[in-house]
């Protein structure tokens, strides 16, 4: 099995998301067919592949994920990876990206980053509020003031939480905010799901549209935590048949820290 080589010296950076989002649509389509674009992506034996809708329009896509994906969450402290390159050199089927809003050109985590027990940066007291946690069986939500330790294996902070106990969690206030393409994970059951946005959006609007999917679809995914927006915000998916892979989002440049899932 090809392996990820992780090295581990990271300090802290100054984050925020970008003051203007992404001009034009972000790049998307398959990679080794031209003819294939990230509507394409169907359901497999690995996931369930749902659309998000708002307002009779297509706002994202949802993959349910079944448990036997493995998470991990992988980093290259100072040289950033990209999806490309995890893609191409693990046995990932999944890549979703990226754990950090970072400064242009940072490749310097923002808060906890914690992995295979070696806690690689702190916990930081503002912004980020949720903890994304990993442990050999399961995975975890929790709020930073409740985080302990040693409670995960290997961990991430982000956020912020767009469904908290399974109620919308963000204020209609953010709709006065600039739209972002978005990335997140939703805790279903004792494992993760990934989705992204395929347009810009407001956490608000994205979290109305996930409410709607989980009670339509009777899903049980009581947690949404927003990933980093905008230019970090990329889902890579690996082709049923092996032969390539489709993708939404900037898959050349490095990011600070990537979710994989393997089955």
């Amino acid at each position: 099995m090809r392996k990820l080589v992780f090295l581990l010296i990271i300090s802290m950076a100054a984050c925020q998301e970008p003051s203007q989002p992404a001009d034009g649509p972000w790049p998307n389509g398959h990679s080794s067919n031209q003819t294939l674009d990230f509507s394409s992506l169907s359901s497999t034996p690995g996931f369930n592949r749902y659309l998000l809708e708002h307002d009779g329009e297509q706002l994202g896509v949802f993959l349910h994920l079944n448990p036997k994906n493995q998470p991990r969450i992988i980093t290259f402290p100072h040289e950033g990876i990209s999806v490309q390159q995890a893609m191409n050199t693990s046995d990932a089927t999944i890549v979703l990206g990226s754990g950090f809003v970072s400064e242009a050109h940072s490749l310097e985590p923002v808060g906890l980053l914690r992995v295979n027990d070696v806690q690689l940066s702190p916990l930081a007291p503002y912004g980020y509020t949720r903890i994304v946690g990993l442990n050999e069986r399961e995975a975890g939500v929790v709020h930073r003031k409740t985080y302990e330790r040693n409670m995960f294996v290997s961990a991430l902070q982000a956020g912020p939480g767009i469904i908290e106990q399974g109620v919308l969690d963000i204020s209609e206030r953010d709709l006065e905010r600039p739209k972002y393409y978005r990335s997140f994970l939703a805790l279903c059951g004792d494992g993760l799901s990934v989705g992204i946005s395929t347009q810009p959006t407001n956490l608000h609007t994205l979290g109305k549209a996930l409410v709607s999917l989980f009670e339509k679809e009777n899903l049980n995914c009581p947690e949404v935590v927003n990933l980093a927006g905008d230019r970090q915000a990329v889902l890579a998916v690996r082709a049923d048949d092996g032969e390539g892979y489709f993708f939404h989002g900037d898959i050349i440049t490095n990011k600070v820290t990537l979710f994989t899932f393997e089955h």
